[in-house]
């Protein structure tokens, strides 16, 4: 016999729901009646913003195991509607607040995906209003101008006032999107453009890394 998973709904805001449970639990006989019963056929579907969340918050192997791996594991194939929620919400819970930097050696690469530029727009949109500087850190090579002006007359477009600080290097090649006064940070497997292309996990950084991180920008005279 199979397991069934019940939705249960008071039909009136005074009804509370945990007195019905009660009533079952002591084996009382129970009334539906105020209440919209449903049957939950899938449990990733019906309850698919609220994994979505706790993967953002506690990462995907904390689904498998008891210790919290702050993962998201981003399949081959993901599309740019699939990767984007999940990349906001890495964004959202590290906090964005008047500076953004993006150390991402391809940021201005040729992409495989042609709408990439579109994909970089939708992301940014929602955070551009608070950002006043935006720093982008990339390779000295891979540089297509196009995708650049592109990128970047977009963001202006929609923030004039916007500073957007391009600096090249070849010492980094990892990924790390960092802000919150320059403690919080996300780290990618591969860049922004190669997202969806092979598996790669996006992960929050901890706060002693992201100091690290941005000590060795600095250094360097990248910020």
């Amino acid at each position: 016999m199979s397991d069934l998973i019940l939705t249960i709904k008071a039909k009136q805001d005074d009804i509370i729901v945990g007195d019905l449970l009660i009533q079952i639990a002591q084996g009382k006989s129970v009334d539906f009646s105020d209440y919209d019963v449903g049957l939950v056929h899938s449990v990733v579907h019906s309850f698919k913003n609220e994994i979505l969340d706790y993967i953002a918050e506690h990462g995907l192997t904390s689904l498998i195991v008891s210790q919290p791996l702050l993962e998201h594991i981003v399949v081959q194939g993901a599309t740019p509607s699939q990767i984007i929620p999940v990349f906001q919400k890495y964004l959202d819970k590290m906090v964005i607040d008047n500076e953004l930097i993006i150390l991402d050696p391809f940021f201005y690469a040729t992409p495989k995906d042609p709408n990439y530029t579109t994909t970089v727009s939708i992301l940014l949109d929602k955070y551009i209003p608070t950002i006043d500087d935006l720093h982008i850190i990339t390779s000295n090579h891979n540089i297509n101008t196009t995708i650049k002006t592109t990128i970047e007359t977009d963001i202006k477009a929609k923030k004039p006032t916007i500073n957007i600080h391009h600096k090249r290097t070849n010492d980094y090649h990892d990924r790390y999107w960092i802000s919150n006064s320059r403690d919080k940070g996300v780290v990618t497997g591969t860049s922004l453009n190669g997202l969806g292309n092979k598996a790669a996990l996006i992960d929050r950084l901890n706060t002693t890394d992201v100091r690290t991180i941005i000590a060795s920008l600095t250094a360097d005279g990248l910020l």
